[in-house]
Parts: C-alpha cells; sequence; structure tokens
C-alpha cells in the first residue's frame, strides 16, 4: 500500500512538472514568435520559420498552437495594452503621470525604430482586420479593456472620457503607423510630437493646470 500511495505521489508531481514544463514551453515560443510576427507580419513568414525562431519543430509549435492564426489570437491577447495596464490601479495624480509618460515612450523614436518589441496594434492590426471573427473579437475585447484603463486618465464626463480614449488610441497608434512608413527625419518626428501634444491635451491634469 505505501508503495503504491508512493508511486501515485510520484506520478502526480509528474504530471504537475509536465504540465508546468508545457505551460513554460508554450510560453517560450509566445514570446519569440510575437517579436518575429510584429516585425514580419502575418502573411511575411510560415510556421517553419515561427518554430526555427523559437528553437523548437514544426510539431512542437503545432502541439501548442492549432494554427499560426491561434498564435496571432495569442499574441493579441497577451500584449495588446499590456503597456498601459497598470494606469488604473494608480491614484488620480499618479495614473496622470503614467499616462504621459507611457505615451511619451510610445510615441518615441525608439518605439518606432523596434518594431519586433513594440506594441502589437501598429504591427498587427492590419493582419486582424483579415483574421477570422474569433481573432477580431479578442482584440475588440482587449481594445475595449485598454479603452477603459485610458479613459480613467482623461478628462470630462464619463462619456466623454472614453472618447477621448478612443481618440488617444487613435492617435498613437496611427501617428506611429504614419512615422515608421515615412523616412528617419523631421516629417516622421513631426507626426510623432503633433500626437504627443494631442493626447496630452486630453488628460486630466491638463484641464487641471488650465484651470487654475
Amino acid at each position: 500500500m505505501l508503495a503504491v500511495r508512493a508511486s501515485g505521489g510520484r506520478e502526480g508531481s509528474q504530471m504537475r512538472y509536465t504540465k508546468e514544463h508545457k505551460a513554460k514551453a508554450k510560453e517560450a515560443i509566445l514570446r519569440s514568435a510575437a517579436r518575429v510576427l510584429k516585425r514580419d507580419g502575418f502573411n511575411g513568414i510560415g510556421v517553419d520559420a515561427l518554430a526555427a525562431s523559437a528553437q523548437v519543430t514544426s510539431g512542437g509549435f503545432y502541439s501548442n498552437f492549432a494554427t499560426k492564426e491561434a498564435l496571432l489570437e495569442e499574441v493579441i491577447n497577451a500584449e495588446l495594452g499590456a503597456m498601459f495596464a497598470g494606469i488604473a490601479d494608480a491614484d488620480p495624480a499618479e495614473r496622470d503621470r503614467r499616462l504621459r509618460e507611457l505615451v511619451a515612450v510610445y510615441l518615441s523614436d525608439q518605439h518606432c525604430e523596434d518594431v519586433a518589441d513594440g506594441c502589437v496594434m501598429p504591427s498587427l492590426s492590419a493582419d486582424v482586420s483579415r483574421a477570422a471573427p474569433h481573432v477580431r473579437e479578442t482584440y475588440q475585447r482587449r481594445m475595449t479593456e485598454l479603452v477603459a484603463t485610458l479613459a480613467s486618465a482623461m478628462q470630462g464626463t464619463p462619456g466623454e472620457r472614453q472618447q477621448h480614449a478612443w481618440t488617444a488610441v487613435a492617435t498613437i497608434v496611427g501617428a506611429v503607423t504614419v512615422a515608421r512608413a515615412l523616412p528617419p527625419g523631421a516629417e516622421a518626428r513631426a507626426v510623432l510630437d503633433a500626437a504627443l501634444t494631442a493626447v496630452t491635451q486630453m488628460t486630466s491634469s491638463n484641464v487641471d493646470s488650465a484651470s487654475s
């Protein structure tokens, strides 16, 4: 009896190890493949190359993701809005400070140049628009959550705050998209600077400082 219980304990530990190992392996593939997807685009790379980027076989890829589109959905779910996630947990003054700081980073030359490690919205939104409905629904859910987070740092009534948040998302994503398409130089920087000014004017502290 003791031997049976000991064996069962070992089997349970092995099962937990297997699940944890599989979860870690999937996370490693997700991180690596996300960088390549953002850099090359959904149609710019195949499963074999995605698997190779994560140092696994194609079979290893398919044991974690049923299709390349399933990977795209998980990348969107994991990364869309993640940069701004901590804003809503702060007090109003800190929330506003964090938002201004993060928007400045988002609209920086470094973010424009570092596509692979940058935000998924400028890189993969066009690919999502051509994806299956379930991928677009995940994008919609994550985008709605992002807008709710940003709205907490905006000025006005609840409805106005939500409108400002949607405007801010469209502004920063559009600015990075256009700046990346332009040759490096004054015009690209002007796009980013204009977006930064526009979004800053929507934040709550801008109204507070203007009225004081």
